[in-house]
């Protein structure tokens, strides 16, 4: 025992360090051991974690009118179909404008987008957008009929086609969308469980995976009550 303890206080003296403030170049030696320059390296993958795009908190002044403004994460937010603001709670919110939706551009049309929905309306018809040129996108779209619906259109030349639709998804006060098309299989995600997938047919890959089509967004559909946060389009 004793020899066990005594073999223990010569170790612990010789790990003995003293830490001191400063960079790591020129960091005090380490016990007996004399100081080294530590490297650094990206590795890829391995994570998971997604890679952001871009992203928007929608802070500022009340009122503030997005079309043109800067996102936090870069690119600048397209208005299309009515006026989008900034409201007294920090989050966007549309004019009551049948198919209104605010996007952007991210430079792929592989990505999905997402965002937190609050504060419903008696009638709230609002989601995400994805794949838009302007003319054509995809858009989800959340309704309290049912017990909760989502539904996914196709939005060509003027006319939304219904590509699938789900109930039963609850009615909260408060839940996060996400609108992903990062593969030909569009799938949705309501509150934090996916709802809905719907495979592309050759002819909407032709159109919506083609060039042009980077824009992501929000949508309001003939609702002004619903607000957005917390919006960001990943990979």
């Amino acid at each position: 025992m004793r020899a066990h303890r005594m073999l223990g206080i010569v170790i612990a003296a010789a790990l003995t360090a003293t830490v001191t403030t400063g960079s790591v170049a020129g960091a005090a030696p380490l016990g007996p051991q004399t100081s080294r320059t530590l490297g650094a390296w990206i590795i890829p993958g391995g994570t998971g974690a997604p890679n952001v795009l871009t992203w928007s908190s929608f802070t500022g002044p009340n009122n503030t009118n997005l079309a043109g403004k800067a996102l936090n994460g870069g690119g600048t937010w397209i208005a299309q179909f009515g006026t989008w603001k900034l409201s007294s709670k920090n989050t966007a919110n549309s004019s009551n404008t049948a198919l209104s939706n605010l996007t952007t551009a991210v430079g792929t049309v592989s990505a999905a987008v997402e965002s937190t929905t609050l504060d419903f309306g008696g009638n709230p018809r609002a989601g995400l957008v994805a794949l838009s040129n302007g003319t054509s996108f995809l858009y989800a779209v959340y309704t309290k009929t049912a017990g909760g619906t989502v539904q996914l259109y196709k939005y060509v030349s003027g006319v939304s086609t219904l590509l699938a639709s789900t109930t039963g998804v609850g009615l909260p006060i408060v839940a996060p969308m996400r609108l992903d098309a990062t593969t030909n299989t569009i799938r949705v995600w309501w509150d934090g469980t996916a709802r809905l997938s719907y495979t592309l047919t050759a002819s909407e890959v032709t159109l919506l995976k083609s060039a042009g089509h980077d824009r992501f967004g929000i949508i309001a559909d003939g609702d002004a009550s619903t607000n957005f946060d917390d919006f960001h389009v990943d990979q």
